[in-house]
């Protein structure tokens, strides 16, 4: 299938900000009821109509993010009840992790053990979420709780664009992008036996009905083929190397405080984060992390956001 990548330079990009929507604020729950509100809202009961189609619109354009901001003053339970009600126009929320699932330091360490690096305080480099073959989720949000205390900023690429670059200047590259390659499993209910590891393959770049699928986890992937027993090929190094190098160049850089809502389009964005600090005294530097499914198909007819 031919696909041609556009080709702006994500270096003249700025971070997509929007708003909280006025009628998210207007139905904002009182402190003492946000906790019940927030359970409600994740049972899919009591969330406000929204108009979300700027949003929406820019999560399937070439931007494929947004950064909502929401007060700072709301409490932790009113911003997850805000966090759910705009996710929950958008589709499900996915249970493998929870609906909401804290990235929070956990003193692990993610090159010594089958631990998430969304578990340790580690820079993770970019790339899209999930590591199995069989799960791919539409959107992957966070939600800023705590900033912490040095570090931690966040980086998004797009993803299109990269592949755009490498058609122009290596070429070559392309149809080792479109191979399945074998990653480690890392999610819940997955992991196992090498057999389990060599059938979990994913190609870095395909196509469907919806349109481009990008999925990048470079780490996992030579991890994989270690545990395997193979080499990690030449041009397959060279392929990372040239993603990296270009996401390096043409990523968007930006702190998130608390209130931020980022959501990212998991086909063509990747994200990641530099490493962070806590320190002692201080509250930890927590995100909340979602995965929605079911967007790509509630954008064919006109999306009016579930809601």
């Amino acid at each position: 299938m031919s696909h041609t990548f556009p080709s702006l330079s994500s270096s003249a990009r700025k971070v997509c900000r929007m708003p909280i929507p006025h009628a998210l604020r207007r139905a904002l729950p009182a402190r003492d009821r946000a906790e019940a509100a927030l359970s409600d809202a994740l049972d899919g009961q009591g969330c406000p109509t929204l108009d979300l189609t700027a949003l929406a619109n820019a999560l399937t354009s070439s931007t494929g993010h947004v950064v909502l901001g929401a007060p700072a003053a709301w409490t932790d339970a009113q911003l997850r009840w805000a966090y759910v009600v705009v996710l929950r126009q958008f589709g499900v929320l996915n249970h493998r992790y929870g609906p909401l699932f804290d990235v929070i330091d956990q003193g692990l360490d993610h090159e010594t053990s089958n631990a998430p690096v969304s578990k340790t305080r580690a820079a993770t480099g970019l790339h899209t979420d999930s590591s199995d073959a069989g799960y791919n989720p539409d959107l992957v949000a966070l939600l800023c709780l705590q900033q912490g205390a040095a570090g931690g900023r966040s980086l998004l690429a797009n993803a299109e664009e990269v592949m755009g670059r490498l058609r122009l200047k290596r070429p070559e590259l392309e149809p080792i992008a479109r191979k399945a390659w074998p990653r480690d499993v890392v999610t819940p209910g997955r992991q196992g036996h090498l057999s389990v590891i060599q059938s979990n393959a994913i190609p870095v770049l395909a196509e469907d009905e919806h349109g481009t699928v990008f999925r990048y986890m470079r780490f996992w992937t030579e991890r994989a083929l270690q545990k395997l027993g193979r080499k990690v090929p030449k041009d397959l190094t060279e392929l990372f190397d040239f993603i990296d190098q270009d996401m390096a160049t043409n990523t968007l850089r930006f702190q998130m405080k608390r209130g931020d809502m980022l959501l990212t389009n998991n086909r063509i964005m990747v994200h990641g984060r530099e490493a962070f600090e806590d320190r002692r005294g201080t509250a930890p530097r927590c995100l909340v992390r979602a995965w929605v499914d079911g967007f790509t198909d509630s954008i064919r007819p006109p999306l009016s956001l579930r809601a």
